[in-house]
């Protein structure tokens, strides 16, 4: 049924807890796993024209890899293999676009994830994801 299963990874316990339940449905189906990650280079911040971006983008893209690392030895611990994908953008676009490209049947997301203070203004990434995206998507609580 699910062929090709992305999980969305942040860093927030509800995104190992989704890659909890895409470990389990890889193996119920069989499926090829991805594990993705996205460093939101859309909105670094901007002084006076200065962009903080060189530096920032390294940090956020270390974290990123630091969480994507994790998530990828869970999976190695559950017997599976997975592939890793770090993007840099808007997540909530990269997220509800990058299925397309990759033929992806199900997006597996916590239900929210560790940026409380964007989620209050513009809407959660899981939201926008399930809202915008024509892949099906599985809210992990």
């Amino acid at each position: 049924m699910f062929n090709r299963i992305l999980v969305a990874i942040d860093g927030s316990k509800n995104s190992y807890d989704a890659l909890g339940a895409a470990i389990t449905l890889t193996k119920q189906f069989n499926s090829k796993l991805f594990l993705v990650s996205v460093v939101n280079t859309a909105n670094l911040p901007v002084n006076v024209g200065v962009s903080y971006a060189p530096g920032l983008t390294h940090d956020l893209e270390e974290d990123a890899k630091t969480d994507l690392q994790k998530a990828e030895d869970l999976v190695k611990k559950a017997g599976l293999a997975c592939q890793v994908e770090l993007l840099n953008g808007e997540p909530r676009s990269e997220l509800a676009h990058f299925p397309k490209d990759k033929t992806i049947d199900l997006i597996v997301m916590g239900k929210t994830g560790l940026n409380a203070l964007e989620r209050a203004f513009v809407g959660s990434v899981t939201r926008y994801v399930s809202e915008h995206s024509k892949t099906n998507v599985l809210m992990v609580d």
